[in-house]
């Protein structure tokens, strides 16, 4: 039996996904339209659609525990076929383990447990493609149309650092203590704290800047090489904007460190997390010297896109290795 820590009757968004595989084809209806409305979540697609289409090889006569196991998908009660019998009144929960698996159980109102089916936070099971068609699909899906908010401060604590600049606290890093969340403020002579954003002071500007502090950014503008599966590579351009818009819709986790300061600007690496579906896009961007002053500004980036999380030490070990700058 799995540990369970629960996370929440109800998921919190994880963003959404275009499945148009997902949509046409059939499927069983195991949550409420007004949930699925409310708190719109990949994993009501991926167990509708996957219960479904396990239930159906069944039922063909087909051996599917060699499937479940490649997916390592576990019923800990009940089987595929048992999703025939749930409908939209029975109360569910969803769980998570670790944050490596996700646990779904539906109970009947005595309390029995009528279904309980537990599965990998692995995106490419999630999202029912594998990781060749989903980078290649980054692109449109940064692109698409979404809202961008500055984020401002809420329940964090301002710290001062140096020379009257103040860090926000707490902050989290990853892996190393460069690598982390914090942004910075500067006080105003009428003590209204604001996100620092001065020539004079370029790291902490572009920590501000790419943490999404920043107000004015819509002419900002990031030119990405992603790297492919297979060692192929695709060119394009994205707005900062469209960029910041996707990471703050998919609830990903956006991590800052400067890496070197050249004579042209600086060096930045970036890690964009999402503990939902167990990937994290990798970033190193150049980032201009004028960019404060100039808001038409073009990053040049190269981008890892959906590196499994198990995987991503491994690419970071390079990183690790070499001596840092700290603010």
């Amino acid at each position: 039996m799995f540990m369970k820590t629960i996370y929440k009757t109800i998921i919190p968004m994880l963003g959404l996904f275009a499945f148009s595989q997902t949509s046409q084809a059939q499927r069983y209806n195991l949550f409420p339209p007004e949930v699925k409305t409310e708190y719109p979540s990949v994993v009501y697609d991926f167990l509708e659609r996957y219960l479904f289409e396990i239930d159906s090889l069944r039922m063909k006569g087909e051996f599917v525990d060699q499937r479940l196991r490649d997916d390592k998908v576990v019923f800990l009660a009940g089987s595929a076929a048992t999703a025939k019998k749930i409908n939209q009144d029975i109360s569910f929960n969803i769980n998570t383990t670790e944050n490596h698996y996700y646990e779904v159980s539906w109970s009947d109102s005595l309390g029995n447990v009528i279904l309980d089916v537990a599965f990998p936070m692995q995106y490419e099971l999630l999202l029912g493609k594998p990781k060749v068609e989903i980078e290649k699909d980054f692109k449109s899906t940064i692109t698409e149309e979404r809202s961008y908010v500055p984020t401002r401060l809420s329940n964090e604590k301002l710290n001062k650092i140096d020379d009257g600049c103040m860090m926000t606290s707490p902050i989290s890093n990853y892996y190393v203590e460069s690598l982390n969340t914090a942004t910075y403020y500067k006080t105003s002579a009428s003590g209204v704290a604001a996100p620092t954003f001065l020539d004079g002071d370029k790291w902490h500007s572009a920590a501000n800047l790419f943490l999404g502090r920043i107000d004015d950014i819509s002419d900002y503008t990031l030119f990405i090489e992603q790297n492919l599966y297979g060692f192929n590579k695709i060119h394009y351009t994205v707005t900062l904007q469209q960029w910041l818009a996707y990471c703050q819709a998919m609830k990903l986790q956006i991590y800052f460190a400067i890496e070197e300061e050249r004579e042209d600007g600086l060096k930045a690496l970036l890690i964009a997390q999402s503990s939902d579906l167990g990937f994290n896009h990798m970033m190193s961007i150049i980032i201009p010297d004028h960019f404060v002053t100039n808001k038409k500004t073009v990053f040049k980036a190269t981008l890892n896109a959906y590196i499994p999380t198990q995987n991503v030490k491994d690419l970071y070990k390079q990183y690790i290795d070499k001596p840092k700058k700290r603010i």
